[in-house]
């Protein structure tokens, strides 16, 4: 007899794994597929930065629910999670982003967010590899955090089979069944196996819009490569020391196991549409280019000289889903009752899956909204983005105008 889940999920990376676990703890029998080895794709390549403030308050407030989470991580869940909270730095080299800067002081205060300017003296003492003095205004926050990326989803995975939940891996999902109703019944697997359940979640981050056509359903998303790299030990970097931003250059900076980890938003990334690659296609296999991160090491050299001189460990490159207006996509899906997505995060998942992978579980499970997701409905687009390059261009945006007004803007839109 086929086992009948209350719940599959699709995908085990962070927002996956958080919402997995989460159904758990709300008494659901849930599966957990993906069609790899759990925990493996795009998370583990991510740069595991917590950041509090957000270019909209609605984020900000779900990141700083997440990170809460993040850092009570074993409490809640009995698995250990090594989470740095040593603070950020954010650097404003123009006036144009010095007057941003003031506007988030600004925006932080109403939010009840610890931020406060510093000085350089203050920065240098701080984050001694970093070098401020072409900064026109700067602002610590001592709340924020970062981790080794992969630890997240990999943690998640673990917390929910302690707590007796189901994980499938090499399991491709092939179909999405419907009944007469028009409510999800099953999905089938490329094995040719079946898996009754009464919902099934959407996240398989790059993968969803595959996914999603299952269903005759198309997601606003667009896979975009982040690179990053992280250099060999550097004397005097250490975990205690803050993560380090400039926002004109849109780069960051943090340390990592003695060396520093450092990454970019570059004005002409590698785009992909994952339903026109290889079915064999994974993130483990995409090509990198490390000559942006040389670009942009250039750009910031005289604020990280070490990273001119120190050698690179590892070149790391994973998908990010990018959306139009900078938002997730949460919540139920029209097109077939008991369908649901979690995905669409925008450079900014693994701090925001504590909070929105809760909030989703609950949602499903009690059928209870605790957070105003509104921003995030996932049919908020109609079919204005049906044209896919269209979709591909506005996606593309919300990624290249990481840390400036622009971000802000079209959050607001």
């Amino acid at each position: 007899m086929t086992k009948k889940f209350d719940a599959v999920v699709i995908g085990s990376g962070a927002l996956g794994s958080s919402t997995a676990f989460h159904l758990m703890r709300e008494g659901q029998d849930v599966v957990l597929l993906d069609r790899g080895q759990a925990a493996s794709e795009t998370s583990p390549r991510a740069a595991g930065l917590g950041l509090q403030l957000q270019a909209d308050d609605i984020i900000s407030a779900i990141a700083r629910l997440g990170i809460e989470k993040l850092v009570a991580f074993e409490e809640e869940t009995g698995v250990p999670l090594a989470c740095h909270q040593s603070g950020s730095i954010k650097v404003a080299r123009s006036e144009a982003d010095e007057a941003q800067i003031h506007g988030e002081l600004e925006r932080a205060r109403n939010l009840g967010l610890e931020l406060d300017t510093v000085t350089p003296k203050e920065a240098r003492e701080l984050a001694p590899w970093f070098d401020p003095s072409s900064a026109r205004e700067m602002w610590y926050a001592p709340g924020d955090t970062y981790l080794e990326p992969g630890d997240v989803a990999r943690a998640y995975v673990a917390a929910f089979r302690a707590g007796g939940g189901t994980v499938r891996e090499h399991a491709e999902v092939v179909g999405i069944g419907s009944g007469a109703d028009g409510g999800v019944t099953h999905v089938e697997l490329a094995d040719g196996s079946r898996i009754e359940a009464g919902s099934v979640v959407i996240a398989a981050g790059p993968w969803s819009p595959v996914v999603a056509a299952l269903a005759d359903v198309e997601l606003p998303l667009w896979a975009v490569r982040h690179e990053l790299i992280i250099t060999t030990t550097i004397d005097g970097v250490d975990n205690t020391q803050p993560a380090v931003r400039i926002m004109d250059a849109k780069v960051y900076a943090r340390p990592c196991n003695g060396g520093l980890m450092f990454g970019g938003y570059e004005p002409d990334p590698l785009t992909m549409d994952l339903r026109q690659t290889d079915p064999g296609f994974s993130t483990a296999v995409m090509p990198l280019d490390g000559e942006p991160m040389r670009r942009l090491i250039d750009e910031v050299s005289a604020e990280f000289a070490a990273l001119t001189r120190a050698e690179w460990r590892e070149l790391r490159g994973g998908l990010t889903t990018l959306v139009p207006d900078g938002h997730f996509l949460v919540g139920p899906l029209e097109q077939m009752d008991n369908l649901w997505v979690i995905s669409g995060c925008n450079v900014g998942g693994l701090s925001t899956s504590p909070a929105l992978g809760g909030h989703l579980a609950r949602w499903i499970a009690r059928g209870e909204r605790h957070l105003d997701l509104k921003p995030f409905d996932p049919n908020r687009f109609g079919d204005r983005y049906h044209d896919q390059e269209l979709l591909r261009r506005a996606a593309l945006a919300t990624y290249v105008d990481k840390y400036s007004n622009d971000e802000v803007l079209i959050r607001g839109t």
